[in-house]
């Protein structure tokens, strides 16, 4: 087992970057406990947050408690800088898991490795790796994809950008807009296996597990879900570079003789997995070199 070391918490001139739990708060470390303790300063998101956390944890604190977050990062990060040059301990929290997963943390830690000042870390809970680890999906190479965008057009956007990596990938989104965000997924990454997990460590907590496709049937036919949200989906199929699109265009014209085009897209897409972005794209070359024969 490795040996604690209490060095850190009493040397001066430190930014601490502290795990806290996602959920159930047996996961809140002794060693989390002992950094909060000693810190000068403790910044975090929401300091009501936070105080309840060290509340309920019994957890004894002599520092400050300050906010940093998105809206006043600009303002408080000279602060702290200067704090912490001047031999203070700042220990950096979230209100859930690990600081920089989704805040604005790293600018803190950049800031802080420029100007050449310690930086260390209590390691703990993390929705994405623990939303990763139950999803049944590979796990070997992996991307953290941060927050769904809420426009259609970044969500597209971003999504293509991903399209063609074959790491597994996680997200994060809010219950009211899951169903949709895994439709679109579903059209740019092709049926992918996909996993929902919420209120992970919580006592309501569920994973989901299917394709992209049943995923979002299964959910546009319920009520949204409650809760804290993270969607892991299976990287590119090795499958979509088998095909070449003249295999592919082969596919089509046999989905097409009879159908309609939106038809034949959906049956090739169900039956290749590939992207239904590539697909239709496809087919409509075909359609229109297919009328321009008959003129």
């Amino acid at each position: 087992m490795p040996e604690r070391n209490h060095i850190f918490m009493t040397r001066a001139g430190t930014l601490s970057i502290v795990a806290t739990p996602i959920g159930n708060l047996g996961d809140f470390s002794p060693r989390a406990a002992e950094v909060l303790a000693a810190a000068d300063i403790i910044a975090c998101e929401d300091t009501r947050v936070t105080k309840k956390l060290l509340r309920l944890t019994g957890t004894p604190i002599s520092g400050k408690i300050v906010a940093y977050h998105d809206h006043n990062g600009k303002k408080m990060r000279p602060y702290l800088i200067e704090r912490i040059s001047k031999g203070d301990h700042v220990a950096l929290v979230s209100d859930a898991g690990t600081p920089l997963i989704s805040d604005p943390g790293y600018k803190l830690v950049a800031a802080c490795r420029g100007l050449g000042l310690r930086v260390t870390t209590t390691p703990g809970p993390s929705a994405a790796i623990a939303a990763l680890t139950i999803s049944g999906l590979p796990s070997d190479r992996f991307l953290f994809a941060g927050f769904v965008p809420t426009a259609q057009k970044a969500r597209e956007k971003q999504f293509a950008e991903l399209a063609s990596l074959s790491a597994t990938s996680i997200w994060f989104d809010t219950p009211s807009r899951l169903a949709r965000s895994l439709s679109d997924m579903a059209s740019v990454f092709g049926n992918r296996q996909a996993c929902v997990a919420r209120e992970i460590t919580k006592l309501h907590e569920e994973a989901l597990h299917g394709s992209l496709g049943e995923l979002t049937a299964d959910l546009q036919a319920k009520p949204p879900m409650k809760g804290e949200v993270v969607i892991v989906v299976a990287g590119r199929n090795i499958e979509d570079t088998l095909i070449d699109d003249d295999a592919l265009a082969a596919m089509l014209r046999a989905e097409m003789d009879g159908q309609r085009l939106r038809d034949a897209v959906a049956a090739v897409v169900a039956a290749t997995g590939i992207a239904k972005n590539r697909v239709y794209k496809l087919a409509l070359e075909i359609a229109k070199q297919d009328s321009g024969a008959a003129d």
